[in-house]
Formats: C-alpha cells, sequence, structure tokens
C-alpha cells in the first residue's frame, strides 16, 4: 500500500537525519504525506522508532569542536532552529540516498521539499544553470538592481543575447581569432598542411586552428556576458557533436571552426528545425558521420541512424533499423563541393520514393529537407529534446511533469528553442530546492567557473585546454557522436577532485600558462581578518556551507594568511563542484 510504502521512507530519513545529527540538537523527523483522490485526510501514522542516540546530552555551553574550522563565534550547522541552508543540505541527502525518488513514486504522495528558495539562492541559483558561474561581486548587482524578483530580471535579459552588449569581446575575438568570419574554403587557404619536406610555411598552418578552436570556446565561455548563450552552445556542441581530434582527417580542421560559427552559435536560440538541417549540411557532419559517402545502392547508414538516436527522436523510440535504411536512401547525395560548400548530388541519389515512419518520402533534395523536417517536429523528438533540456539545466533526474510542459512548448513553437528555454526557466519546479545545488559540474563547467571566480584575464588558454584534456573532456575532440555527458556520473571518478584540487591551487598561485587572476580579487579578502573573511569567502565562493575537511584546510592556510591558498581549497573542494 502507498501508506506502508511512506512510512518505510520515513524510517529512511529518521536514520539519515541521526547520521547527520550536528544538523540539529532534537531529532528529525521527515515523513511524506498521502492526498488520497477523495480528498479526505489520510490516518495519522505510528510515529517511527528512532535511533537511541549515542552522543552525550550538551551542556548550555558546547564543548569545542574539532571540526568548527577554528573560527571564534562559528558553530556552522549546530543550531537548535535549522536555518534554510541546513534544510536545503538535508533535502540534498534525501535526493542522494534515494529517499525522495521512492517517495515520489508512492501512489497519491507528496513529499515534503523544504522552503522555497531565499532571493539570494534564487539569484545564486540562476547564475550556476544560466551562467559558468558568478564573477565577483555579480550576485549583490544582481540583488540590488531594485526589482522586487531580481533573479527573472536577469533570466529575461539572458534570453536575448543580442540585445545584450559583448562588443568588447566581439572585437578581441576578430582580432585573437580572425577564422572566427571564414568561409572553410577560406580556412583551406589562409591555414594550409605543411607540404612533406617543404621549407617552413609562413603564417599559421591547421594545426594552429585545430589548436585554437578549443581555445576561443573557454575565453568566450569566460568572459562573454551573454552567458547563457555560452551554455546552450555548450548544449548543443555535444547534442550536435563532431570530432576533431588528430586521427580524424585534416579538412576536419576547417570544417569544424566553421561548424562552431555556422551551426552552433547562430542556431541555438532559434528554430531547432533550422539548426538540424544546417547541421545535416555541413561539411563536418557529412564526413564525421559518413554522409558524404553515401550514394545509391552503395548507401551509408551511419548519419541516418545518429540523426534518428542522437539528434531527435531519442535511442529507439518509435523508429527500426527499416526506417534507418530508408533514411540513409532518402539523404544519398548529399555532399559537399570542392570549395567545402553543401551540394546535392543527383547522380548519387537513390531514386524512387522512400518511406520513413511510415511517410511517404518524394526523391530528390527536396525529399531530404522534408524527411528532416519530420524529424524536427516529431512528438518524440519534443520529448527527447525536452527531456535532455530538463536534465542539463534543472536536474540530472528532471521532473517528469515539467518534461511533459517543456515537450508541449517545443511541439506548439515548432521547435522555437527561445520559448522552450524560458518554459524551463520560469517554470515552479526550476527553482524547487530540490533542484538546488543539485548538479555535479563538468570539468569545462568546473575550469571556466574558476576563470569567472577569480576574475582571471585570460592572454592563452592553451594550459588550460591541456588541463581539460587530462580531466577527459578534451573539447572538439569526442570521438562519440554522443557528445560529452554532462550529469553527475559521467564524472563522479576516483581523480575528478584531485584534477581540479591541483588547477585551483595551480591558477591561485600564477601556475597555470597565460592566465592571470584579478589581483583585486585577492586585495579584498587580505584585507579581512578571522570571522569576517572566512564568512565572506565562503559566502563569495560557495553560496553555503562547506564540509569539514573544507573548512580544516582553510583554516589551515588561514592561519598563515595564505589567502591565494584560501580561495584554492575553495574551488577545489566539492562544495564548489555543485552547482
Amino acid at each position: 500500500m502507498a501508506w506502508s510504502r511512506i512510512v518505510r521512507v520515513a524510517l529512511r530519513m529518521t536514520f539519515l537525519t541521526a547520521a547527520i545529527g550536528a544538523l540539529a540538537a532534537t531529532p528529525l523527523f521527515v515523513r511524506g504525506q498521502t492526498a488520497p483522490k477523495d480528498g479526505k485526510a489520510p490516518p495519522p501514522a505510528a510515529a517511527p522508532a528512532t535511533k537511541p542516540s549515542t552522543k552525550p546530552a550538551q551542556s548550555a555551553k558546547p564543548a569545542k569542536d574539532p571540526y568548527d574550522g577554528g573560527v571564534p563565534g562559528y558553530d556552522g550547522l549546530r543550531k537548535h532552529r535549522m536555518s534554510d541552508a541546513e534544510l536545503g543540505r538535508l533535502r540534498m541527502l534525501e535526493i542522494q540516498s534515494g529517499a525522495y525518488r521512492e517517495a515520489k513514486a508512492a501512489a497519491n504522495s507528496q513529499a515534503l521539499v523544504g522552503p522555497p528558495l531565499s532571493d539570494r539562492e534564487k539569484v545564486q541559483h540562476v547564475l550556476n544553470r544560466l551562467s559558468f558561474g558568478a564573477r565577483p561581486g555579480e550576485v549583490e548587482k544582481i540583488l540590488e538592481s531594485g526589482t522586487t524578483e531580481q533573479w527573472k530580471a536577469w533570466v529575461q535579459q539572458q534570453l536575448n543575447p543580442d540585445k545584450i552588449d559583448d562588443g568588447e569581446l566581439d572585437q578581441y575575438l576578430a582580432s585573437r581569432f580572425p577564422w572566427t568570419k571564414m568561409t572553410v574554403a577560406q580556412l583551406y587557404e589562409k591555414y594550409p598542411v605543411p607540404k612533406p619536406n617543404a621549407q617552413m610555411v609562413e603564417g599559421p598552418t591547421w594545426d594552429v586552428l585545430r589548436r585554437e578552436l578549443p581555445e576561443s570556446v573557454v575565453i568566450r565561455a569566460a568572459r562573454s556576458h551573454r552567458q547563457f548563450k555560452e551554455v546552450m552552445c555548450e548544449f548543443w556542441r555535444n547534442h550536435f557533436c563532431v570530432d576533431n581530434s588528430p586521427v580524424e582527417p585534416r579538412p576536419r580542421t576547417w570544417a569544424a571552426a566553421n561548424y562552431e560559427e555556422t551551426v552552433i552559435r547562430p542556431h541555438a536560440f532559434g528554430k531547432f528545425k533550422n539548426m538540424l538541417l544546417a547541421s545535416a549540411q555541413h561539411p563536418a557532419m557529412l564526413d564525421f558521420l559518413d554522409n558524404r559517402l553515401s550514394r545509391a545502392n552503395n548507401w551509408n547508414e551511419n548519419y541516418a541512424r545518429e540523426v534518428m538516436e542522437l539528434h531527435t527522436l531519442g535511442a529507439d523510440r518509435g523508429y527500426g533499423n527499416q526506417d534507418v535504411l530508408e533514411l540513409s536512401k532518402v539523404l544519398t547525395g548529399w555532399n559537399y563541393d570542392k570549395n567545402y560548400q553543401f551540394a546535392f548530388r543527383a547522380d548519387w541519389h537513390q531514386p524512387g520514393y522512400k518511406y520513413v515512419l511510415n511517410t511517404k518520402i518524394p526523391a530528390g533534395y527536396e525529399g531530404g529537407e522534408q524527411a528532416l523536417y519530420l524529424l524536427a517536429t516529431h512528438r518524440n523528438t519534443a520529448e527527447f529534446i525536452a527531456t535532455k533540456l530538463c536534465r542539463y539545466l534543472v536536474n540530472d533526474n528532471p521532473p517528469p511533469a515539467l518534461v511533459a510542459k517543456v515537450a508541449q512548448e517545443f511541439l506548439r513553437t515548432e521547435g522555437d528553442l527561445s520559448k522552450v528555454y524560458a518554459k524551463i526557466l520560469l517554470s515552479p519546479e526550476f527553482l524547487e530546492r530540490a533542484n538546488y545545488r543539485a548538479k555535479f559540474k563538468t570539468p569545462f563547467e568546473f575550469t571556466v567557473g574558476a576563470l569567472r571566480a577569480t576574475d582571471a584575464k585570460i592572454d592563452d588558454a592553451r594550459e588550460t585546454c591541456q588541463t581539460l584534456k587530462r580531466m577527459g573532456e578534451d573539447l572538439y575532440f569526442c570521438p562519440d557522436p554522443t557528445g560529452y555527458y554532462d550529469t553527475a556520473e559521467a564524472w563522479m571518478d576516483s581523480g575528478v577532485l584531485t584534477s581540479r584540487w591541483d588547477y585551483a591551487l595551480h591558477l591561485m598561485r600564477g601556475r597555470v600558462k597565460g592566465v592571470r587572476p584579478d589581483s583585486a580579487v585577492v586585495g579584498k579578502y587580505k584585507a579581512m581578518k578571522g570571522d569576517e573573511r572566512f564568512v565572506a569567502m565562503v559566502r563569495d565562493f560557495i553560496g553555503d556551507d562547506i564540509g569539514d575537511r573544507t573548512r580544516q584546510s582553510l583554516k589551515e592556510a588561514g592561519d598563515a594568511n595564505d589567502v591565494p591558498r584560501m580561495i584554492g581549497v575553495l574551488m577545489g573542494s566539492p562544495s564548489f563542484q555543485q552547482q
């Protein structure tokens, strides 16, 4: 029965509470509550048995705790009345233990979800999800904007990136990376492959372009005022993934650089169907998934399979092998010419009608467009994209009700992405406490977040890109067409925190070549002492509480008045990895 299941969940929550007894001085019971269909109140449940406490009774003045961080007057979580932050951490334990999931699964049940986010938490939440992290003073700037719902005004601004002035960055990029404005043919000419045994080529070569593409991605993500656009470009860069790794043909290097500028960035806030078509026709994708090799009576199924499984419908969702075969025939002849422009080769095209998803598709180029439009506007595509977006922006296990609403908006607007994003970000579910600090940063999100948190000046991002490679997220070098995953499960390995800790400490010691944290960030905290410095640093870099080990390491660095190390400790801590 539903009620007995809720009681089991309540027992589980009781033991969780005992395990984190430092959260409160008295026992805390968290119970799911049922809401029967007839509207009548359920019978009261028997109080769950509590685990006997083995802790000695506390006196009015508690004894010194070895993990209080050594900060006079700082009690951390040791309060009789739980704060919003404490309840939030308890919520995280519920989620991690599986109790929240079990309670939600119980028929007619409704789990307690904790208090609403405070104004500051709302701002921190949107900056964690719609940007790669706050820059110094950004949270306070938004809070002091004078509006009643400060977070919402900032979200609505970010939903219109073209109206945000980013002229300074645009000018820098045009000077630093002139290739961003070139066609593939121009890239081929300006960044040639040196001939064997030839004298040194004057000017940049193709390997410079291969190296600079990831660097440009990092610099944009760190410096742009259009933060949500950068966040969504990262999403679509992985969704429509192309590999530019050294083992791939050199023409992909020229094509990949142009792919970022003509497929991903212009369409990230447009219609999904247009981005799908642009991707399908670009030489980078035509080459990566082999559709340029597909011809009549010798069709290649790679792209047809991946466009259904990864780009639109989702794996095993309403299509079969026959649909893949038919779509591969539809797209025969889709190729590119010697100037790397899309070209339809009629002499390579499979003649005759084809049937995709029980729909008759005519022969010729128009048939290919019709088939892609069919996929782009299909209900299964709407559900698949909605699920991925909600997982990316809300929670690794997104609320099904929210996914359904977002999928409906996708269908209603024919994939108008700006409206789909707004449906997620302005929903009540987005600000639920269960989703606050519930995601784990990818290596890219962590690294760029550290650069932004320290307001670092980036003259050369090569070493940072090498660090991302060591962390397992080598930009544009993902051989799997799935792209890099954005869930915690993909990045929670034994060495993940070690590599992040190293980067954070090296960054603050000035040991990351080409990157310099703003001296004003360090200077701000050097001017503080004791409690004031501790509280300010935790608030600015974490926005929530920190673990005992982090607190102890922070205390040791503080005792030595080593502010750079204090900042490195916080950025390398588990708490900084949450978003």
